[in-house]
């Protein structure tokens, strides 16, 4: 699987080199939890980076790299997702809202799992590269128990 979604960015990225593709990077932390079938602890927190790949500033796909610990264990998160981005960002909109969605991979001492994404949040753009990016997501593993939520709200720096 992990070679499935490196070849998918690598044609992504190869086929991002026309003049409307946008580039976008982002590092983002904040505090974090999960919800589910074993319980539910809000006392967590997660740290990521990521990159998008946009065409015409607005539609694209993006990879992230992060983790995600509470007080007794950590947890790595991998994702690949499409994202839609409202309003471009540009000069004439100092604000981007969008939405993203898709394939999360979460590995921890317990094992391996296969999660779906969904989040939305805002890239605020006071300077024409650099911007405060604000964002809700939810990674839902589904389990035959039960479904578990691992969510965040976070707060970083966006950069073009």
């Amino acid at each position: 699987m992990r070679r499935v979604l490196f070849l998918f960015l690598l044609i992504v990225l190869g086929g991002a080199r026309s003049a409307d593709a946008q580039v976008l990077g982002y590092a983002i932390a904040g505090p974090a939890g999960f919800s589910g079938f074993f319980g539910s602890n809000a006392a967590g927190g997660q740290a990521a980076a990521g990159a998008e790949v946009l065409l015409g500033s607005r539609a694209g796909v993006g990879g992230e790299f992060g983790v995600m610990v509470n007080s007794s264990s950590a947890m790595w998160v991998t994702s690949v997702n499409g994202v839609l981005h409202v309003l471009p960002g540009t000069r004439g909109h100092g604000t981007s809202p969008f939405v993203t969605g898709g394939y999360t991979r979460l590995s921890s001492g317990d094992g391996t799992f296969d999660a779906w994404n969904a989040g939305a949040g805002i890239d605020i753009w006071p300077k024409d590269r650099i911007g405060i990016r604000i964002e809700f997501r939810d990674q839902i593993r589904t389990d035959s128990r039960g479904n578990v939520h691992y969510w965040t709200m976070r707060v970083g720096v966006a950069v073009r």
